[in-house]
């Protein structure tokens, strides 16, 4: 099936260039700086600061940090493109249905007079060990022959300038490490493996959940961090115990609610033939037989006897 070539807004998805597809399968990370526009960013950050400081002000079903103007951020072309190349599963795609999910989103808010070291390595070793149960898992990456899959993907949306040192910290190219990161490494954050950025507001950076990572102390006194974290993943995936307010979703425009569809494989491209095949599989068939997984299946869909 065809990817979309729009997003829900009707804006065309921005695909990455060349070196931005070989600096993040290299690295395992990417800062495309500039994405937003700086009346994006006011509005957005504004909207942060009743989330933090003010949030009586926002309605409930608003209330969260895909809420209000960071909704276009769900979905925004950059993101699109970007998911398009390395997780989105055309089968289970259209035109107007993205072969990928949104599955948690938080805001990062964090005072300079506050601040507090959030140094936490975590990640590597390209999501899982060859001993463990979740070698293939939601965090994996994956690369063979010129294409990559990159299993559950953050993408952070810097709403103020961040400098050097103060944003998250990674071990660049231990997406595809055979290892975990020894402690020496770890407890170090001046070891030359951890690389991090600056950038200026409406900055986007993307980063695979499997790549070694951490936050740290936000030192600058001058301005805070605001940030939203969108964290994406494969339609039969999921990680994050999350999902959006309900009546936020209803008001959705219909393409953007197949970022929060149901999780799994089997008949999840959400159509109209879609939904009336959903309805025979789960009509009990007057014979009274039943399909070989726990539900009634229509005997158009039953294998013939």
């Amino acid at each position: 099936m065809e990817l979309p070539s729009k997003n829900a807004d009707g804006l065309p998805v921005i695909p990455l260039t060349d070196e931005q597809r070989y600096t993040f399968d290299l690295q395992g990370w990417l800062l495309v700086p500039n994405v937003l526009t700086e009346d994006q960013v006011e509005e957005m950050r504004e909207f942060c600061h009743l989330l933090k400081n003010e949030p009586a002000k926002i309605s409930d079903k608003d209330g969260s940090s895909i809420g209000g103007p960071l909704e276009a951020l769900t979905d925004h072309p950059f993101a699109v493109g970007f998911m398009q190349e390395f997780m989105s599963n055309p089968r289970f795609a259209s035109e107007t249905v993205y072969g990928f999910r949104l599955e948690l989103t938080f805001l990062a808010y964090r005072f300079g007079e506050l601040g507090h070291d959030n140094w936490r390595p975590h990640g590597g070793g390209g999501g899982g060990t060859p001993t463990s149960r979740d070698w293939f898992s939601a965090h994996s990456y994956l690369s063979m022959h010129r294409k990559a899959y990159c299993g559950l993907t953050q993408i952070v949306w810097e709403l103020n300038p961040v400098r050097k040192g103060d944003g998250t910290h990674f071990l660049s190219g231990s997406h595809k490490s055979c290892f975990e990161f020894p402690e020496s490494v770890a407890a170090d954050q001046n070891h030359p493996h951890w690389d991090t950025y600056e950038c200026e507001a409406g900055s986007a950076i993307v980063f695979t959940e499997s790549l070694g990572h951490s936050g740290t102390l936000w030192s600058n006194q001058d301005w805070d961090r605001v940030a939203i974290f969108n964290s994406y993943n494969s339609v039969d995936c999921k990680y994050h115990d999350w999902e959006p307010h309900p009546e936020h979703l209803a008001e959705m425009p219909e393409q953007r609610k197949t970022l929060f569809r149901d999780v799994r494989s089997e008949m999840n491209v959400p159509t109209d033939e879609y939904y009336a095949q959903r309805e025979k599989m789960r009509t009990p068939p007057e014979d009274g037989k039943s399909g070989g997984r726990g539900m009634w299946m229509h005997p158009e869909y039953r294998p013939s006897e």
